[in-house]
């Protein structure tokens, strides 16, 4: 009897074991990825996978099985290896041994850029000035400096270029910096495909919320004003200026202006649009027709109609987002609240340029305010007078130390959700 029990035990343990063992193989093969043992391609399934030896999986091409032969010199079997081709549109970013990474084609050849469009030369000088303004603060609030970080300055043949993951690493010698540019806005400027989904380009602001630099709002109401002439109206004198400075705005245009076709053409305006956004400047609805004030108006459907018209302009056009309005008059009421599909911005620090049309006057009220986080400044941007005393209030309220930026990057520095915004005056005066 005993004997026979000890063979029950036995056979007990011997299938134990075996149960463990199948166990043990169906999670390894469920676990582990053998489905690149022995293969040479991966362009139609990159991959990872895992294995206690090295066995290196590459695509089928003298460099990769150098890669593969490198990365196995003095391995012993129980090192894992994680080796992956990552799809990047036309392009492959390789990927291994941790933080080892490069691009290549489709073809394993490696990666090299040769040319840069004069739109991206732009984007790059735009993530050179964030980069001097987040390293050299010092130096960045000095007008004369700014205006002279420009396309001119940069000697373009002297920059490298590489990718460091998603994004475009670019080298400059001449400013000792290196900038990382993302990808999704330098693909087409690199005639090269990565994947990425076309984006309307803004440049970039680096804000600094120590509360040494008041953040404030440069506005434009009524706009855009333009002429026949390329480069003649107000509207773009004004854009150009910013830009020249680095500096940003937002401006409350009229629904009936962007859709006159009297001066101006699909092709006109859409150019005019597309370059002051990629400049950085933010657009919001003064309303469609600005012949009503939202408070003689009846019904919500009413205020909606004309608020929005501006906003379904932007959105069919440029597929731009807008996230504030401007209501005429700066007037408003609780059944206009309760209406209105994004937030009211009024202002505190009124140009009157429409009352004097003076560029002295002009410069003369908004230069005597000491400003603070939050301002609002209100011009117009359809007359000359107003670009003419810009010329000397932008550059000097920047030697001041202030940062002009958009309404909606000037309520982000100081912690107000945009989206949930009901109304805002200026500092402490808004809900």
């Amino acid at each position: 009897m005993k004997k026979k029990k000890r063979r029950l035990k036995i056979s007990s343990l011997i299938a134990i074991i075996v149960l463990s063992f199948l166990l043990f193989l169906v999670i390894f093969f469920l676990t582990n990825n053998l489905s690149f043992i022995g293969k040479k391609s991966v362009h139609s399934d990159a991959k990872a996978y895992k294995t206690r030896h090295c066995l290196i999986f590459y695509p089928d091409s003298k460099t990769g099985s150098d890669y593969a032969k490198e990365m196995c010199k003095g391995v012993k079997d129980d090192s894992i290896y994680d080796y992956q081709l990552i799809p990047y549109g036309d392009y492959y970013q390789v990927s291994y041994g941790g933080d080892n990474r490069y691009f290549v084609d489709k073809d394993f050849n490696s990666l090299e850029i040769n040319e840069i469009s004069d739109e991206g030369k732009t984007i790059i000088l735009d993530y050179l000035r964030y980069s001097l303004k987040k390293d050299s603060p010092e130096k960045y609030y000095n007008s004369k400096n700014i205006s002279s970080i420009n396309l001119e300055s940069i000697d373009f043949s002297t920059l490298t270029y590489s990718i460091n993951n998603e994004y475009l690493r670019v080298n400059i010698p001449q400013h000792e910096i290196d900038i990382d540019v993302p990808l999704k806005y330098m693909q087409k400027q690199l005639n090269m495909n990565f994947g990425y989904q076309d984006e309307l380009y803004s440049k970039p602001t680096y804000l600094d919320t120590s509360g040494n630099h008041p953040i404030i709002c440069i506005t434009f109401d009524d706009g855009p004003e333009f002429w026949d002439g390329p480069g003649e109206s107000s509207s773009e004198k004004i854009i150009n200026l910013l830009y020249k400075y680095d500096a940003t705005a937002t401006f409350y245009v009229v629904g009936t202006n962007l859709e006159n076709r009297d001066t101006w053409s699909d092709y006109q305006a859409y150019n005019l649009l597309k370059r002051s956004i990629n400049q950085g400047n933010e657009y919001g609805s003064h309303t469609q027709t600005h012949k009503y004030e939202l408070t003689e108006l009846s019904t919500a459907d009413e205020i909606r109609k004309e608020i929005n018209g501006p906003i379904d302009y932007m959105y069919k056009f440029l597929e731009y987002k807008v996230n504030t309005y401007r209501p005429v008059q700066g007037l408003f009421n609780q059944n206009v609240l309760d209406a209105q599909p994004v937030g009211a911005i009024l202002w505190d620090v009124d140009s009157e340029d429409w009352l004097s049309m003076d560029p002295d006057t002009i410069y003369n009220r908004i230069m005597s305010v000491e400003y603070e986080d939050g301002d609002i400044l209100i011009f117009h941007d359809i007359y000359d007078e107003t670009y003419e005393a810009l010329e000397r209030i932008i550059p000097e309220l920047i030697d001041q130390g202030c940062q002009l930026v958009t309404v909606s990057e000037m309520l982000k520095g100081i912690n107000i959700d945009v989206n949930k915004l009901s109304y805002y005056y200026g500092p402490g005066y808004y809900e």
